[in-house]
């Protein structure tokens, strides 16, 4: 009998760090202690300075969410896809687009949602699907086009995870003006089977037992700052 063991490993793991703020600390929980700090009301809301980091500890964002204004952005040379003349082009920007957050929180978070469809397990389906979106003048995403199908049941998973995602972003500024951008996510379903798979659900056992190993994974991996590639794994493990 064979069962097939889904596995979301994170690629960006983050300790436990908090950072005091006025009136209520937030408690966000490991791994996302270091990706994103600041305070919350009694109620949930986010208030005040937040600052959003990457994986690498840098700080990329400082956000107000009681005047709703930037505080700071990390500077950002990429030349990113926006709508200009009626036409698509890759342009440096004022400003660049970007979630109010931090980006590698919210790949995080699609990755921990995203499942293998048992329909495509069943077939053996393996494959990519890749996705594009926008992000209008005014910080929300629209235009979600499937630019590169795997199958039905495979496309309708990314697509439907993706569109759930929190629809807060800080727009492109080109030439002054808040402009449309396009951003694109590629996600990997694998199968993995025999030795191969013992072996790494072997180093992830031993991951779980000991936090201090990591084992070899690649789940989250930043192409461009438009562009994310995530891999979803089935790992089938011959049972007698």
């Amino acid at each position: 009998m064979k069962a097939i063991i889904l596995v979301l490993s994170t690629f960006l793991l983050c300790s436990t760090r908090t950072q005091a703020q006025k009136r209520i600390k937030s408690k966000v929980p490991p791994p996302y202690a270091k990706l994103e700090q600041g305070a919350t009301s009694t109620d949930g809301k986010r208030i005040g300075k937040w600052n959003f980091y990457n994986s690498q500890e840098q700080l990329e964002l400082t956000f107000d969410y009681d005047s709703s204004r930037i505080s700071f952005t990390r500077e950002d040379t990429t030349r990113y896809w926006v709508r200009a003349d009626e036409q698509w082009q890759l342009k440096r920007l004022a400003r660049a687009p970007r979630p109010i957050g931090s980006m590698d929180k919210r790949m995080l978070d699609l990755i921990s949602t995203l499942r293998y469809p048992v329909s495509a397990l069943a077939r053996k389906l393996q494959g990519t699907v890749v996705v594009s979106y926008t992000v209008t003048p005014t910080g929300q995403t629209a235009d979600f086009t499937i630019e590169s199908s795997m199958s039905p049941e495979c496309d309708r998973e990314v697509f439907q995870r993706l569109q759930a995602l929190p629809d807060n972003w800080i727009p492109a500024i080109y030439r002054g003006r808040p402009t449309t951008s396009r951003f694109y996510l590629s996600v990997r379903f694998e199968m993995i089977e025999g030795e191969e798979a013992r072996r790494r659900l072997a180093e992830l056992k031993l991951h779980s037992d000991n936090p201090d190993t990591s084992p070899e994974k690649q789940s989250v991996t930043a192409l461009t700052p438009y562009a994310h590639k995530l891999v979803v794994t089935a790992l089938g493990v011959e049972r007698r």
